[in-house]
């Protein structure tokens, strides 16, 4: 992950994010994909069979870790981290990439002390009924409101269950997961970039409403009107507001 050319890490402040050009220090930095693909010449999607590693990938689903659980990184981070997906593709020649940013709803409510590698984190879950937060990016800014908070957690809300311990019977109403569409991707020679200052470009990061500190996914939070359309999703719906996602900051090729 990078804040322009600028790599993110534990307890690092960058200068100059958001709107109001606002220093932020960062506390953590992770998200998950899945679904991941690769689009062949002829535009035809040819699944990724990523590996199944035992740490950062199962079931289709690979954490990206960019935290060493050193500095503010410490409370619910880890030493270990990883910048890469990892799968097998047939041969071909291909030109775009595609993938899920978030966990699919057969995966995103199910006991995180039991589920495998890399799903078994409880940093990275809320509870039963909204699953897992498929970002989280903890910031320390100049937010007086919020003592400085800003955190983004990317999930599923709009979930239906009896209680939080209750996994929801059918899928959340706004479930958030944001489907990437990138183009001018050859594996062989690029790699994607996830970078959080055009994400927080239009985000005034020295203002927050307190309850809660950041965006929570919540659509009536206003500190998720911008945020949300920056990952390319609607705010009410939850889902992509074009297709591909298209107005999404976050994900560039390099």
């Amino acid at each position: 992950m990078k804040a322009g050319d600028q790599d993110v890490a534990c307890g690092q402040t960058v200068e100059g994010l958001g709107s109001a050009g606002s220093p932020a220090t960062f506390n953590d930095a992770r998200f998950y994909v899945s679904n991941v693909r690769l689009v062949d010449s002829a535009g035809k999607e040819v699944p990724v069979t990523l590996d199944d590693d035992g740490l950062w990938q199962s079931n289709g689903v690979a954490l990206l870790d960019f935290e060493d659980g050193s500095a503010g990184c410490a409370d619910g981070g880890t030493p270990e981290m990883n910048s890469k997906v990892t799968g097998t593709i047939p041969g071909g020649e291909y030109s775009g990439i595609r993938f899920e940013l978030g966990v699919p709803f057969a995966l995103n409510h199910q006991d995180v002390t039991a589920a495998a590698s890399p799903l078994n984190i409880p940093a990275m879950w809320w509870n039963w009924q909204y699953g897992y937060k498929f970002v989280r990016i903890d910031m320390k800014t100049d937010a007086a409101a919020t003592d400085g908070a800003w955190f983004i957690h990317l999930g599923s809300t709009g979930c239906t269950s009896a209680d939080p311990a209750a996994p929801p019977e059918t899928p959340c109403d706004r479930p958030n997961i944001a489907d990437i569409w990138l183009d001018g991707f050859d594996p062989a020679a690029n790699v994607v970039v996830a970078d959080v200052a055009s994400l927080l470009a239009g985000v005034n990061l020295s203002e927050s409403a307190p309850e809660p500190p950041g965006c929570m996914s919540g659509p009536d939070d206003p500190d998720c009107l911008t945020l949300l359309p920056a990952f390319g999703l609607d705010v009410a719906t939850g889902r992509c507001s074009e297709v591909g996602c298209a107005t999404q900051t976050f994900f560039r090729v390099k």
